[in-house]
């Protein structure tokens, strides 16, 4: 019952522990190193749509261009060269990823802005930013009437709900006015990155002033008939459904296998075009037919390096591109179950902490929270691969942290009961039956009481009675402590269990709390030793000052069933036996002095040591407590000696 109360107790802690991280966001940046390692793991391999191509400023296109269009950022009738080309090819839409918010004077932004007007199909940049006040006397200022009527989406339904307690975007850049009146559409460049630095997700849709702009990544697929719808859950595209989380953000499924055109051979294709030479032309107009462009940049100078799940330094643009592949091939990464998450974090810490403490084996006990961490492992990976985030950390946490408190509390206690039972057993038994007993200390721990077959022997000092009345006290105490010391060796090496000291008294016994077959056999041997001992006894005694005194025991055993069990009080307990085999051993002790011998064992000790020690009868005696006379023996030592051991 009270392990019952614990594990409900940590399964509790930890379960509430870990939803305060989680929702707090203190385990969010662990989440995104598992992420990230599953994105590496099932992504590096993916292509994109080949529907969509991509074309860089590189370092290459940089380094060539520098003598002819001078150092970055180019003159803007650079990009009017290149819409000429992808025209050629009959490209079905080109979005910059590139910025054109401030004029240039003289030919080049008109080149740039009738090449766009020309090719009726470019999409140019805009950003929408959410600032802290007062950094701008421009903030929260509206955007022109003419440019959200042109660009903002049509057909719009539901609203995208704002994260509770932040503030709203509240600043923009926009294409110069002359160029975003004749583009197709302008799209929103501008990504969030996550606590960590890294970008990983977006919000396809931005909100200002009332009217809704697409990211640049789903802006083809959006036009004045398309029906945009924001629901629970996801936003809705033309009828294909993009999913996003509570915040409103979507999870970008990266692409490992990205090929892109350096802009620099673009440039030298034309060259050998407005020349004349088409032939072997390092980049052909054709290969751009009918397919998407994005145009963006890799060089460190163009400042659009990115960290991401899937390379630490990528071109922004590739966001973009992963974004329209991932609508164009319906390959959307679902965004985690909170409800989901929670419910395997309870799952974890109840079923971990439970499992702990309750199986008995500590093999399975310490397999099972790992073999539990590789499963919903297993799990979660499977679940990424069909491209559906089941997040690790929680359930992770709880499992480890169950685990944990659990074998935290099982040392606790069995350090306790390893001290109980060695405080219980180490007075009574030899260190090496001691050690048996820890390997299974639970067995021992149980103060019932139970049934043992046990070999007993009482000890006495012969005419004590006599000796204690005219020794001083000291010396009594110095006899005794030598005789039990002597005699307690004696049966401790010869696996006896020590009961306990009456008086001049020895009472012990053999086959428990460790059975042994052979218990009946070591009593006897013991006390055959006990009584050959009594010589080096005496001359220890004589040393000390003894001299009248010689010292005589008499040694009772029999062998029989018993209860045995923790005896006594609730404030003192004695490992101990009890039973008329036991009382039969002490009749038989106070019987040897008549009988004129050290040592009588009953029959029934006697049964179970007749073919390796030769014993002598002695006769019928009656015992008080008993109905049936009971017969009785008296090893004979020397006879067994001389037929080694054989009756």
């Amino acid at each position: 019952m009270r392990k019952s109360v614990i594990a409900l107790l940590i399964s509790v802690l930890v379960f509430s522990a870990t939803t305060a991280l989680y929702y707090s966001d203190s385990i969010e940046r662990l989440e995104f190193f598992f992420f990230d390692s599953m994105v590496k793991l099932t992504r590096q391999d993916k292509r994109p749509s080949d529907k969509i191509k991509v074309i860089l400023i590189d370092e290459a296109s940089l380094k060539a261009m520098e003598g002819i269009a001078g150092r970055w950022p180019w003159p803007r009738a650079i990009w009017a060269d290149l819409l000429e080309f992808l025209s050629m090819g009959g490209a079905r839409a080109v979005l910059f990823d590139v910025l054109f918010t401030e004029r240039q004077a003289g030919y080049n932004d008109k080149a740039l802005v009738e090449a766009t007007k020309t090719s009726g199909n470019v999409y140019h940049s805009m950003m929408i930013l959410r600032e802290p006040e007062g950094e701008s006397p421009e903030l929260g200022r509206p955007m022109p009437e003419e440019f959200v009527k042109k660009f903002s989406i049509k057909k719009i339904s539901g609203a995208v709900d704002s994260e509770p307690g932040t503030m709203k975007d509240n600043n923009f850049y926009l294409p110069f006015k002359d160029l975003y009146d004749v583009s197709k559409g302008t799209s929103v460049v501008e990504f969030t990155p996550d606590s960590d630095g890294s970008f990983r997700r977006t919000k396809p849709l931005r909100e200002y002033g009332g009217g809704y702009f697409s990211v640049l990544g789903i802006a083809p697929f959006i036009d004045a008939a398309s029906e945009v719808s924001i629901g629970k859950g996801s936003i809705t595209i033309g009828g294909s459904a993009m999913p996003v989380d509570e915040k409103g953000n979507y999870i970008i499924n990266m692409y490992g296998k990205v090929e892109a055109y350096s802009i620099g051979g673009i440039f030298a294709s034309l060259q050998r075009i407005r020349e004349g030479d088409i032939e072997g032309l390092v980049v052909d107009p054709v290969e751009f037919k009918d397919v998407i462009v994005y145009i963006g940049g890799s060089a460190v100078g163009v400042e659009d390096l990115k960290a991401t799940s899937i390379q630490p330094r990528m071109p922004g643009v590739l966001l973009h591109q992963a974004i329209a592949s991932n609508y164009l091939m319906n390959d959307f990464m679902k965004p985690p179950d909170r409800t989901l998450t929670m419910l395997s974090a309870l799952i974890g810490a109840f079923l971990t902490t439970y499992m702990v403490l309750f199986l008995k084996s500590f093999s399975l006990r310490s397999v099972f929270p790992i073999a539990m961490l590789a499963l919903y492992s297993a799990c979660c990976l499977f679940a990424f691969k069909s491209d559906y985030v089941v997040e690790l950390v929680p359930f992770s946490l709880a499992t480890v942290s169950g685990s944990f408190l659990s074998f935290g509390y099982l040392t606790f206690t069995e350090a306790k009961e390893k001290r109980k039972v060695a405080q219980l057993f180490s007075q009574y038994v030899s260190k090496d039956v001691l050690d048996e007993i820890m390997r299974h200390r639970k067995d021992f721990m149980n103060t019932a009481g139970s049934k043992a077959e046990v070999s007993v022997l009482f000890t006495d000092i012969r005419g004590f009675t006599t000796f204690s009345e005219n020794t001083p006290p000291d010396r009594v105490v110095e006899m005794l402590n030598c005789f039990f010391s002597k005699m307690a060796e004696i049966i401790l090496a010869n696996k006896g269990t020590l009961d306990k000291y009456i008086g001049d008294a020895i009472m012990a016994f053999w086959g428990a709390p460790v059975p042994d077959k052979d218990h009946a056999l070591n009593a006897v041997t013991a006390a055959i030793e006990m009584l050959e001992a009594l010589d080096d006894v005496n001359a220890d005694l004589k040393q000390r000052g003894y001299e009248n005194f010689t010292l005589r025991i008499g040694i009772g055993i029999n062998s029989g069933s018993v209860t045995i069990g923790s005896i006594g009080s609730e404030k003192k307990l004695n490992y101990t036996i009890v039973g008329d085999a036991v009382n039969l051993s002490s009749r038989l002790e106070s019987m040897t002095k008549e009988h004129n011998t050290g040592l009588i064992i009953s029959e029934y000790t006697y049964e179970r040591v007749k073919d390796k020690i030769h014993c002598l009868e002695l006769g019928n005696v009656k015992v008080k407590g008993r109905e049936k006379p009971v017969r009785i023996y008296t090893p004979d030592t020397q006879k067994t000696a001389a037929e080694g051991g054989k009756a």
